[in-house]
């Protein structure tokens, strides 16, 4: 019986120690959670509740754009030189000849829509769904110094199948979405 004050003092004691271990767990959760807010604060275009995808990589039209360009596209015949198409997608023609201008073929759209690949019709012309459109009675006769396209044409580039890899494509979607800049 001389025993039993000991034992419930070490079952304190136990309990003391589990408490003040709960404590400083507590403790450190609650610090993690301020610097992390704190750190979130550093963000000065935060707005509360809204979630911004992370940022990669820019996308530009001389180093990602214009080299598959110029291998698939630029090409002596057709958008290269000599000329066979309404546009020259030759280095420093290639901007002026896609962003904000009409399409020949689908006069309604932009070659390029800045911001809005989803709409631009370089991208519809690269995934071969310009059907669609042509089916829409969007399409017209497209008339140049070298010929005439009835409708809207076939998938670009003309050479392929193979067409271009869905990555290349992907490239071109992220640089007009980005809004499609002169670099």
């Amino acid at each position: 019986m001389g025993r039993e004050p000991d034992d419930a003092r070490r079952g304190e004691s136990a309990m003391k120690r589990r408490g003040d271990l709960f404590s400083s767990r507590a403790a450190t959760a609650a610090l993690a959670c301020l610097f992390a807010t704190l750190a979130a604060c550093t963000n000065k275009e935060a707005v509360l509740g809204v979630v911004t995808a992370a940022r990669g990589p820019t996308v530009t039209l001389s180093g990602d754009v214009q080299p598959i360009l110029t291998a698939s596209c630029a090409t002596a015949f057709c958008h290269g030189s000599p000329l066979a198409a309404p546009m020259s997608l030759r280095p420093g023609d290639s901007y002026a000849s896609l962003v904000g201008a009409s399409s020949c073929e689908a006069p309604t759209f932009l070659r390029v829509e800045a911001g809005n690949s989803a709409a631009s019709y370089l991208v519809i012309k690269l995934e071969g769904t310009q059907s669609a459109l042509s089916t829409a009675g969007a399409c017209t006769t497209c008339s140049f110094g070298a010929g005439s396209v009835n409708g809207c044409g076939g998938q670009m580039p003309l050479t392929g199948p193979p067409f271009l890899p869905d990555a290349e494509i992907e490239l071109i979607r992220s640089w007009i979405d980005a809004g499609a800049l002169d670099d």
